[in-house]
């Protein structure tokens, strides 16, 4: 039984990486279609793909951690959840990337997807804890927490994208700027604005946010 048992966790990783590892590269390869003009249109794919780089490795690392210990029946559920969130990340990214131009379907569908990817994995993340909270160490429940923080923020910072006008000047860039370049900064602000109060976490708990 912890034989077979062992095999079906063995496979349930496969099917993770696999599903991780196509994301991103359809993704990679989603670049072969922005519009190269010049080398400020090379920039922001570049800077594009980071955005979903970050977000679906990120997402990678974490799932792959807790899948060390035992999971209940909702963790695997919403793990399904998001791996079909991941693996459609590339065709809403592939949506803004196509033209190099901002358009509402692209403005909603890819934020959205990252937003909701990044909730469903901060509950896993709280239902992992309470599921193995005797075996785990104190670290591995700050560092669920702290990721909680991360990922909470971020979330609210890619769905905050999805009301704001197209046109809104969100940050102040030149004129001459692609609308697209302020929804591409916004989006790149997630991450460093959700690490402030992890940072405060941290210190508050004597602990740092690194893989042991």
């Amino acid at each position: 039984m912890a034989e077979e048992a062992k095999e079906r966790i063995d496979r349930w990783r496969t099917l993770i990486n696999a599903s991780f590892g196509l994301a991103l590269g359809l993704s990679a390869f989603s670049l072969t279609n922005f519009p190269i003009r010049s080398l400020e249109d090379i920039g922001m794919a570049l800077m594009l793909f980071a955005l979903v780089f970050i977000s679906i490795s990120g997402i990678w690392h974490d799932v792959h951690r807790m899948l060390r210990y035992p999971f209940s029946m909702t963790f695997a559920f919403l793990n399904y959840l998001l791996i079909f969130l991941v693996v459609i990340m590339p065709f809403t990214f592939r949506l803004v990337v196509e033209t190099g131009e901002i358009s509402e379907v692209a403005t909603l569908l890819y934020p959205l997807d990252v937003a909701v990817s990044m909730i469903v994995l901060t509950v896993m993340q709280q239902i992992f804890v309470r599921h193995n909270r005797d075996s785990l160490s104190r670290e591995m429940i700050l560092w669920a927490n702290t990721n909680g923080i991360v990922y909470s923020i971020s979330a609210v910072v890619y769905a905050a994208s999805l009301f704001l006008p197209l046109d809104m000047k969100i940050l102040p860039l030149p004129p001459e700027a692609p609308q697209l370049l302020q929804r591409i900064l916004l989006w790149g602000m997630a991450i460093p604005i959700a690490l402030i109060p992890a940072a405060i976490y941290e210190k508050v708990h004597g602990i740092k946010w690194t893989s042991r």
